[in-house]
């Protein structure tokens, strides 16, 4: 057998021309790769030698002043993994660390191979042999990154705000502030916004001073001297918005035969205690023991009762309803200021005497009742004594004209809508409106229009349930000329 003297079309020399192609295309794309991997190293040396000589050109003596301290948390390991705290606080998710190792350490611009390449080849020892030294490049901890954040200045908390412990930024030159720094790393989304501050809001430390913030606090007012609102004038001039005394006669109450004939009969001519003052202020809620803001005049103390007796008429301005859950609202506060009697103790007789102990000390006593006897305050015997003067110069209807004859003059027991306070030298006595009947509230309400045409005698007394405690005699008593309560302001308590 011999060999084929002659080549098919397909056939050069052995060889067919299909596996010459492979061949051929096989040397191109090897010499592709090695021109392609030639330009990738020149490139890489090119920016290494651009970051060198950023570094080099950089002025170390305007770096920020080294605010390192030496803190037990970031002690740890030099060996650990490098962590992105930036991409930390920017992260929506708490648990979201990337690892520099990984190429993770994202920033934004034309740098990030540059920073990439400074990373890898810079270690742990020279970013912790830089700390305290001058002249030379200094690590920005966590701590900075936070309290920048936050814009605390001074000494640094010992907290890792939930971040990775020992661990710190490498080594990263900068001539701007933290705070500029952390915003030139990109934007930071409304949802970090909100879980960065609910993180910095509990780095609370009892050793680390907090800078105090600077609210316009409300200014001290003096408190208003009692009576300074209303003036006095006497009973004999008919001057509006001014308050006069009168005579406890003027009043009727309990006689001494008053558990046989029910009759009553015009009160002594004296009282416990004499006014000296008067005040009206509005309010958009009941205000209590409103004496503490006033400035009671300095008198003589007395070693049986309070020299002072303060009677807070709390009032109501809002409409009154049938079903209502709410006893407070709108009003105005009427306060008249009594002090003791000079005759207390040889004027008065001694069961009033008495029963003003009983009142002040709040005693209780026991009460005939069906089936069986039961326990009350004394203070529930206090009795309001109102009266209406100038009937007969107001406008009425024949309605109001029929109500206010049948209880006009008419005393009314001030339990259980009274409250009592004592302070160092008086007594007050709260009688809250806003608690009455609807019945009583919606005749009141008819007179709000009408009370600077009105003249009203105020007095307080205490009911005799005995036969020894009779007569009655007035607590306290004051005339009210024609009040307009638009005319006056608040109480600055």
């Amino acid at each position: 057998m011999g060999n084929c003297a002659s080549a098919s079309d397909g056939c050069v020399k052995g060889f067919s021309l299909k596996t010459m192609a492979v061949k051929k295309k096989k040397k191109k794309d090897e010499k592709d790769k090695i021109r392609t991997d030639a330009a990738k190293r020149r490139s890489r040396i090119i920016r290494r030698r651009v970051s060198s000589r950023k570094l080099h050109q950089f002025d170390f003596s305007s770096a920020p002043p080294d605010r390192s301290f030496s803190n037990p948390t970031f002690q740890g390991s030099m060996e650990s993994g490098w962590c992105d705290a930036i991409s930390v606080l920017d992260s929506e998710w708490d648990d979201d660390f990337y690892s520099v190792h990984e190429d993770g350490f994202s920033v934004v611009g034309s740098e990030s191979k540059d920073l990439d390449d400074f990373a890898r080849n810079s270690t742990a020892e020279q970013c912790v042999s830089s700390v305290g030294r001058p002249n030379e490049l200094n690590p920005v901890y966590v701590v900075e990154v936070s309290n920048a954040r936050v814009g605390e200045t001074g000494k640094q908390e010992e907290d890792h705000c939930g971040l990775l412990q020992s661990t710190c930024l490498p080594c990263l030159p900068s001539t701007v502030p933290t705070l500029e720094k952390r915003k030139s790393f990109g934007p930071v989304t409304p949802i970090a916004k909100r879980k960065l501050a609910l993180r910095l809001s509990f780095k609370s430390r009892e050793d680390v001073p907090t800078t105090p913030v600077l609210i316009s606090p409300k200014a001290v007012l003096p408190k208003p001297i009692a009576g300074s609102s209303m003036p006095y004038c006497p009973i004999d001039k008919m001057m509006a918005d001014c308050w006069s005394p009168i005579e406890p006669n003027t009043f009727k109450v309990r006689g001494n035969n008053y558990h046989r004939d029910k009759r009553k009969d015009f009160a002594p001519n004296f009282a416990a205690f004499y006014p000296f003052g008067a005040d009206l202020f509005l309010s958009p809620r009941k205000v209590h023991h409103i004496a503490q803001f006033m400035e009671l005049p300095a008198v003589r103390a007395s070693d049986e009762v309070p020299p002072i007796l303060v009677v807070n008429l709390q009032i109501p301005l809002y409409p009154a309803t049938i079903f209502q859950s709410e006893n407070d609202g709108e009003g105005m506060s009427l306060v008249m200021y009594f002090k003791l009697s000079d005759n207390y103790s040889t004027e008065l007789p001694h069961h009033f005497r008495e029963n003003i102990n009983r009142l002040i000390n709040d005693e209780v006593e026991r009460v005939k009742s069906f089936p069986l006897d039961t326990i009350a305050p004394f203070r529930e015997r206090l009795k309001i004594l109102g009266r209406l003067v100038n009937v007969d110069d107001l406008t009425l209807s024949n309605t109001e004209k029929k109500l206010v004859n049948a209880y006009n003059e008419k005393p009314v027991l001030s339990r259980p809508q009274h409250e009592f306070y004592s302070g160092e030298n008086y007594l007050e006595i709260d009688l809250d409106m806003h608690r009455f009947s609807y019945v009583s509230r919606k005749g009141f309400e008819a007179f709000h229009s009408r009370l600077k045409h009105c003249i009203m005698d105020f007095g307080l007394t205490i009911q005799g349930n005995k036969a020894e405690e009779l007569p009655e005699h007035v607590l306290c008593c004051m005339r009210l000329n024609k009040l307009d309560y638009t005319r006056y302001h608040q109480l600055a308590c």
